[in-house]
């Protein structure tokens, strides 16, 4: 849904579905780490680097809601 895509999910939000991570010490290193393996992923399926920078702005822009701040 962050990139756009259809709204069916009817689970948890990104802050309550990561709480408990959260608790056992999810913190921005995590984050970094996922967005830079997205990125690297893209990067070997041939997205031109202008699109990958869009997206780890876009996955970037969920970052408090995943770390609960």
């Amino acid at each position: 849904m962050a990139f756009g895509g259809p709204n069916n999910y009817t689970g948890k939000d990104l802050r309550e579905g990561h709480k408990h991570l959260v608790e056992k010490g999810l913190d921005d290193t995590h984050v970094d780490i996922v967005i830079e393996h997205l990125g690297g992923t893209l990067k070997e399926l041939g997205v031109p680097d202008a699109d990958i920078t869009e997206v780890a702005s876009i996955a970037n822009s969920v970052r408090d809601d995943v770390l609960n701040r």
